[in-house]
């Protein structure tokens, strides 16, 4: 049982290390490769990107970042959550046994 727990929690500790999640702009001119907790892998600006002011593109770059990182964190979410379910489903059943 200690196993299978520890198995999942290792498994949900890769997905966070290798959780991508990309939010790109409306106009296009912002694209952000995010993980959880914030960490932001890539960002790529568009030539267009250069035609705005700095604060305009600081802007679009925060909202975006906060955009990308914002999924990052659900689909980490999500993961733990159906992790738990199951280790919790588990543990029941081993009881009623």
């Amino acid at each position: 049982m200690h196993g299978d727990i520890n198995g999942r929690i290792a498994a949900v500790q890769q997905m966070a290390a290798e959780l991508r999640a990309e939010a790109v702009s409306e106009d296009g001119s912002v694209r952000v490769v995010a993980g959880p907790g914030g960490e932001v892998k890539e960002i790529d600006l568009r030539l267009s990107a250069f035609e705005m002011s700095g604060v305009e593109l600081g802007e679009l770059t925060a909202a975006t970042v906060k955009r990308a990182t914002a999924d990052a964190d659900r689909r980490l979410s999500e993961e733990i959550r159906g992790t738990l379910s199951g280790v919790f489903a588990a543990e029941r059943e081993e009881e009623q046994r």
